[in-house]
């Protein structure tokens, strides 16, 4: 398995250097919408600008290293037949996706981390100031954050055996959770009905909730109850995944490829 992993990072590697432009496009147009929000957060609260700065750097990272897209993917390839190729492989399909969520993740991972470090220097709210707990504590977090999207995504892919658009579905998801994870606000300045229903979702674990570790938001008990509840969901969309998986399967009758 050690082997197959390394051949599909080389493999994904280097179609990633393939569509470089693509990539840098993509790149630089993930992080248009948390600077534009950030701005408008600075306008509306000027008090509050440096807590906002900080806010929607950190977004910015965890946004990028949790990213998922592959419910555009396997919605594509599933009504078009090219998924047909994949089922007939040794490996299973999610592989290669891990694969490129691996490969993309470290790209963004090389360019934010210095980008961050060049910037502190001209940004004093930028200085991590971070004790070694939080950040034991949000490195997991972050981990935790990675597999609920993309498993959520992945998930809510495999839902192309049966509806002929998943995607439509999965915007209207995506909403909810500009919202509820934190995306559009800090997750404190929800009303308080939201921030209830943020507790219980996933959404919140996938990117809102390492940052209140970061930005020391979050205590003690709302960080054990937060690993308790994205552990459960981790576990409820592995088992989702499966099922899922298993029925699309006999669903599947597409041709192609």
């Amino acid at each position: 398995m050690v082997r197959k992993y390394i051949a599909l990072l080389r493999m994904k590697y280097v179609e990633m250097l393939a569509y470089r432009l693509a990539t840098i496009v993509w790149m630089t147009g993930a992080v248009v919408q948390p600077l534009i929000t950030m701005i408008v957060w600075m306008n509306i609260r000027p008090s509050q600008s440096d807590a906002f700065v900080f806010y929607f750097m950190a977004l910015i990272f965890v946004e990028r290293m949790t990213s998922a897209w592959d419910v555009w993917e396997l919605d594509r390839e599933i009504r078009h037949g090219t998924f047909s190729t994949y089922i007939l492989r040794p490996l299973h399909p999610i592989h290669w996706a891990i694969a490129e969520n691996i490969v993309y993740k470290g790209l963004f991972l090389v360019v934010l981390v210095p980008f961050w470090a060049v910037l502190a220097l001209f940004v004093p709210v930028l200085r991590l100031d971070v004790t070694g707990t939080q950040m034991l504590l949000f490195l997991p977090a972050l981990v935790l954050g990675m597999m609920l999207r993309f498993l959520f995504s992945y998930t809510c892919g495999l839902l192309g055996f049966w509806i002929t658009k998943v995607t439509a579905v999965y915007s209207m998801m995506e909403v909810v959770s500009l919202f509820l994870s934190g995306r559009i606000a800090p997750l404190s300045m929800l009303p308080p009905v939201l921030q209830q229903w943020s507790i219980f979702l996933p959404f919140r674990y996938m990117i809102g909730f390492p940052i209140d570790i970061l930005t020391g938001a979050a205590n003690r008990a709302d960080i054990a109850f937060g690993f308790l509840v994205a552990s459960v969901w981790v576990m409820l969309l592995i088992v989702a995944l499966c099922l899922l998986w298993k029925a699309g399967l006999k669903k599947n009758q597409a041709v192609g490829g």
